[in-house]
């Protein structure tokens, strides 16, 4: 990074695994940089996140972009590009949820929970709280939050890990998770130069493409040039243009190589409109 950022935000309240993220970034620059810890700011949804970060000069933004189970998180993708912001830093979180509860399970009738936590415990869900009726959660931090706040003895809630080893009291059950290594995959960025360089040593590259027109043959002469400099594609995923009802853009990351500028320069040099979104390391 050229300029050391301002402060740094995040999808809060705090506690939330975008939290985490924000905290082992924090923690990253003040070890690599020697200066004091930036304050971590915390909205209220994934597009204000990116929204702060291209407003405020130096600023960084952390959000959740893909989960090991679940996929893309799509209002992150789509904002990615409509701020034009560049990616710095990709973070690996291992996702692992608990549950509260006040009474026994199959007294519980209502529980809160993130949507994101919802659909990764959903087989827990299914067969242990068949009967229970979900309410919805900002965050997972603000369910924790929210079951704390209540003392009706019909309702849980599906908190973080941490969260629930500091309410032992309550605690109804441990790595309630479908899969038992749930990931989920941040990115640290900031707004975008008008003329960035990107350093293709590092480990992982993101595109956009947004193909001149909708055609035959348009993907396999996308990934045909990929193939050509031996390049691996680790994400591809098609989301709807906002401008043309009916059409699609691309978003591909791929593992880098030597190869991976004068790959780039091929598919400049087609009719498709080309951006690097960023070339970055996994923060260690």
């Amino acid at each position: 990074m050229s300029a050391s950022p301002a402060r740094i935000h995040t999808l809060g309240p705090e506690g939330t695994f975008s939290d985490q993220a924000a905290q082992r970034l924090r923690a990253h620059l003040r070890a690599t940089e020697g200066r004091p810890e930036l304050p971590v700011l915390y909205t209220r949804t994934i597009p204000e996140v990116l929204l702060r970060a291209v407003a405020e000069p130096g600023a960084l933004g952390v959000f959740p972009i893909e989960n090991s189970a679940n996929g893309t998180v799509v209002p992150a993708q789509d904002s990615l590009v409509r701020h034009r912001v560049t990616i710095l830093w990709e973070i690996a979180l291992a996702v692992r949820f608990s549950l509260l509860a006040r009474g026994p399970l199959d007294q519980v009738r209502t529980y809160f929970a993130h949507p994101q936590a919802f659909d990764q415990c959903s087989e827990f869900l299914a067969t242990r709280l068949p009967q229970g009726q979900v309410l919805f959660a900002n965050s997972n931090a603000d369910a924790g939050r929210r079951f704390l706040a209540t003392l009706d003895v019909d309702t849980a809630a599906i908190v973080p890990i941490e969260f629930g080893a500091e309410h032992r009291q309550w605690l109804a059950a441990e790595q309630i998770q479908d899969y038992a290594h749930n990931t989920t995959r941040f990115l640290a960025v900031r707004k975008a130069l008008a003329e960035e360089r990107f350093d293709y040593a590092r480990r992982k590259t993101s595109l956009l493409i947004e193909p001149d027109e909708d055609r035959p043959g348009l993907l396999h002469e996308l990934l045909a040039i990929f193939h050509r400099y031996g390049l691996n594609l680790c994400r591809l995923e098609s989301r709807p243009d906002k401008i043309r009802p009916w059409n699609y853009v691309f978003y591909i990351d791929f593992n880098n190589n030597p190869d991976s500028a004068r790959c780039i320069a091929d598919l400049r040099a087609t009719r498709n409109r080309i951006t690097v979104l960023g070339s970055y390391d996994p923060l260690p």
